[in-house]
């Protein structure tokens, strides 16, 4: 009797993940969130990871 009650909690939070994964999901579809990249306050966009597009140190990382 146990061992049915741990599999259905197994059970239930893996649907509640699993809901919970899908709807982020389909707000990413939906363009509500944005994951592919960043916006400066100029309204220009840069993929994520390129805060340093010219390649030169920033003033943090010449220590």
């Amino acid at each position: 009797m146990l061992n049915f009650f741990i599999g259905f909690a197994f059970f239930e939070a893996g649907a509640f993940f699993g809901f919970f994964v899908a709807a982020l999901m389909q707000a990413a579809r939906s363009g509500e969130i944005e994951l592919n990249g960043k916006e400066d306050s100029h309204g220009r966009e840069h993929p994520v990871g390129a805060e340093n597009c010219a390649g030169t140190a920033s003033a943090a990382g010449r220590d």
